[in-house]
């Protein structure tokens, strides 16, 4: 009785936790291995927005009027509006792209169209963000395009360079051991 009762727990247990078919069918794509979203999924940040707060977060130090404020938040949120919709487009090709594939009656030509559309639609995406990125910077003067430069080159060595350690024990007790020194001699 209790082995049949087991038994049947593990069965009920691992057909729940199998998944079906139908749920690989419709489940989305996976980008860069990472969870099931599309580019402007949860999370995600569009190329003109991270450009916009990056200018936004330096606008002291870029000196940024609230004239070329207001039109780099204008130029973002229409590259973003363009990108989502790129992108939506993409994600539909996609999904017919899956179901043509699993259709044995859909010719090889007809599959190998809708990859070349689905390639198409992501490249969109890519030069929208290209696009939206040098209007952004259009919108500064030459001054502040040159203060831009000088911020992100400082800030990416910065990055790499190493951080300072804590001086060891070693350390400590090397320099304890040469000041004694020095004041005995």
């Amino acid at each position: 009785m209790r082995t049949a009762l087991i038994l049947g727990f593990t069965m009920a247990l691992g057909s729940a936790l199998l998944p079906t078919p139908s749920t690989w069918a419709d489940s989305g794509f996976r980008h860069d291995n990472g969870p099931l979203m599309s580019r402007h999924g949860r999370g995600q940040m569009s190329a003109a927005n991270h450009v916009l707060r990056y200018l936004l977060a330096h606008q002291q130090e870029i000196g940024l009027s609230d004239g070329q404020i207001s039109t780099l938040r204008a130029v973002a949120l229409d590259a973003d509006r363009a990108a989502i919709r790129a992108s939506a487009d993409r994600l539909v090709s996609e999904r017919e792209l899956r179901a043509m594939m699993w259709d044995p009656k859909t010719e090889l030509l007809a599959i190998e169209a809708k990859v070349k559309e689905t390639e198409s639609l992501h490249a969109t995406v890519r030069i929208i963000g290209i696009r939206a990125k040098r209007e952004l910077v259009a919108v500064l003067t030459p001054e502040q395009k040159a203060k831009l430069k000088t911020l992100r080159h400082a800030h990416r060595h910065h990055d790499r360079m190493p951080a300072q350690a804590e001086p060891s024990r070693q350390s400590e007790l090397q320099e304890s051991e040469s000041e004694a020194a020095t004041s005995a001699g």
